[in-house]
């Protein structure tokens, strides 16, 4: 009688049990093959997506030199002015000159004289007077004259400083009579009308990015913005931070940005002739045959393959592989499988989701 008790007793156990654990599909309906799988989704929306990055770049000068002394001398002359325009040619220092033009003017006699006997030379070898070597020695004498003569001007030029294009000088350390080594500095000078903008861009935008792409830049402390373009970008992407150098030109003739400064730099990339859809980037799996995601459909998971563009941390491009309306699946990825039910539970905002 006693395991008779015990046996009903365990089967009205096993009935609970399997009652409680019943699959249950969608409205609380036991699940036809099993329990479904409760998941998120994000539906598929196409647009010509706007391509824009942003970021600091670095505002240097179009050309910049630090002006210095060729030779050690003492100063003379000096017309350099802290922050003055000067064209393009302009003396702004002159060094002592006065031994190298005491020899340019005995080097221009040797040269007179030398050229004289030269004439003479010449005239009696035509006439029989004089052999090919009194000549050929005649027109070296000459030519050495004029080598000297060249060689102290080019020493006189050493003793110029001259602005070698036209720009804006920076502070002058330098006063009248001091005595100046070679090399020492007079001025900087820079050509601050036209600025370069420098900064990088990560690999992902490394190929979008093109030459002649608009970018706007934004002194964000003085509200100034202006337009400029990308006149150049790096051969190569550098191996440690797997970025890519970009220089933006920008007229700068009204003086507003000032080279040195930081300011923000937004690119205004061109749109895909094609649209695209951006999804979670948790959404995209990657295998041997490329990348797919699963997508929401008669309540089961189902995989599409796609094509992906550009990528953030967040989200990823699809340029081609899904429809206007699909529900992506973004969540409980690790368990799905082809044809397995899905319950979508929640819809994600597609504003989150924006490539940047």
């Amino acid at each position: 009688m006693r395991n008779l008790f015990l046996l009903l007793l365990t089967v009205v156990f096993l009935l609970a049990c399997s009652g409680k654990d019943a699959p249950q599909g969608a409205g609380g309906k036991p699940a036809k093959g099993g329990r479904s799988l409760n998941v998120e989704g994000y539906i598929a929306e196409f647009s010509n997506q706007k391509q824009e990055f942003q970021t600091m770049a670095t505002l240097e000068a179009n050309n910049s030199v630090s002006l210095s002394a060729a030779v050690s001398g003492r100063l003379v002359e000096l017309h350099a002015k802290d922050g003055a325009s000067v064209p393009a040619g302009l003396l702004l220092a002159k060094l002592d000159d006065s031994e190298l033009r005491a020899q340019l003017k005995q080097a221009e006699s040797n040269y007179s004289l030398a050229a004289q006997r030269e004439q003479r030379t010449r005239t009696l070898y035509q006439q029989g007077g004089a052999t090919q070597e009194d000549l050929e020695a005649a027109v070296a004498n000459l030519q050495s004259a004029e080598a000297s003569v060249e060689y102290i001007k080019a020493q006189i030029e050493k003793t110029e400083v001259r602005a070698p294009f036209a720009g804006k000088l920076g502070l002058v350390d330098v006063s009248v009579g001091q005595w100046l080594n070679a090399g020492a500095p007079v001025a900087e000078l820079s050509d601050v009308k036209k600025l370069k903008a420098r900064f990088a861009v990560p690999q992902r935008y490394a190929s979008v990015v093109k030459v002649g792409d608009r970018v706007t830049l934004k002194d964000q402390e003085r509200n100034v913005e202006k337009k400029g373009k990308v006149s150049a970008l790096d051969a190569t992407i550098s191996e440690s931070s797997r970025t890519r150098q970009v220089v933006v030109s920008v007229d700068n003739s009204s003086g507003k940005l000032i080279a040195g400064g930081y300011v923000s730099a937004t690119i205004q990339m061109k749109p895909r002739k094609n649209k695209s859809s951006t999804i979670p980037a948790e959404a995209l799996i990657l295998d041997g045959e490329g990348a797919y995601v699963f997508v929401a459909k008669g309540g089961k998971a189902h995989i599409k393959h796609v094509k992906t563009g550009l990528r953030t941390p967040f989200s990823v491009e699809i340029t081609s592989g899904l429809s206007k309306g699909d529900t992506v699946i973004v969540s409980g990825i690790i368990s799905l499988r082809e044809g397995v039910d899905v319950n979508i539970k929640e819809i994600r905002h597609a504003m989150n989701y924006e490539v940047d």
